[in-house]
Order: C-alpha cells, then structure tokens, then sequence
C-alpha cells in the first residue's frame, strides 16, 4: 500500500511529469504526495557570509508552493518541503526516510548537472540508495 509519495522537483519538464504520475498514483491509492524542493550548497561551502538561502528560497519555495497548489486543486492530498543540503541525491535519500515515504516518483533528467548517458546523475544515484521502490519518469518530446 502506498500512503505517501516523494517528488523531486526542481521546476524542470521531467519533474513536472513526475509530479502528474505522482497526481495519478496518489488519487488511485488515496496517498499523499509531498513535493520536495532541495538548495544545495555543495561547492559553496568555503564562501564566507554565503547563506544558501538567498536567492534560491524564494523560486524554489514558488515552484514547490504551485505545485502543491495543483496537486490539492485535483483533489490530491499534498504538502511541500524546502530543504537545503549539500548534495542533492543524498538530500532526496535522506527525505525518503524523514516523510516516511513508501515510494519516490521523480524524472530522469533535472536542471543540475551534467545527464548521464541513460539517467541523470541525481535519478541514478537515488535509485541506487533508496529503501523504497523509486519511479524515474522521463520526458516524452
């Protein structure tokens, strides 16, 4: 039985088609879904006074904030987080495990990073880490 979903999303178009299968699951199953937002700070921890938050927070706090008013607007259970970390896979993973998610639904391919051949680096890593069956939803052209 699935009561909660964890979506990544970094307002890309992959994210945004894991968010509407994750819409689908959640109305089928009657789960929640909570929508995760990650700053990351990687690589910008040796910067004295730099505060990951500024700059970031308010855009990603506006792409999870839509998207959780989208998801309630269907009739799906939905809630957002904003956390910071210093590495985004192992954020995600960590996520997993704090929400007491039973299942992650995010896309191949996000705005960070370089993609890897099949997967993005961030979807290959949290598939390889995670406790809990993960969905990789890819973006059709």
């Amino acid at each position: 039985m699935i009561r909660r979903i964890l979506t990544p999303t970094d307002g890309s178009p992959t994210a945004e088609a894991a968010i509407q299968f994750a819409k689908d699951i959640a109305l089928a199953e009657n789960a929640e879904v909570v929508v995760l937002g990650v700053i990351r700070t990687e690589g910008y921890g040796d910067i004295p006074g730099y505060d990951p938050l500024s700059g970031h927070e308010p855009a990603i706090q506006r792409i999870v904030g839509d998207e959780v008013e989208d998801l309630a607007e269907a009739g799906v259970i939905a809630r957002g987080e904003v956390v910071v970390g210093s590495e985004i896979a192992s954020t995600i993973i960590d996520q997993v495990q704090r929400q007491g998610a039973d299942l992650v639904v995010m896309g191949t391919h996000g705005h960070t990073g370089l993609a890897r051949a099949i997967i993005g680096s961030v979807a290959d890593r949290v598939v390889r880490h995670s406790d809990v069956p993960v969905l990789l939803v890819p973006l059709k052209s």
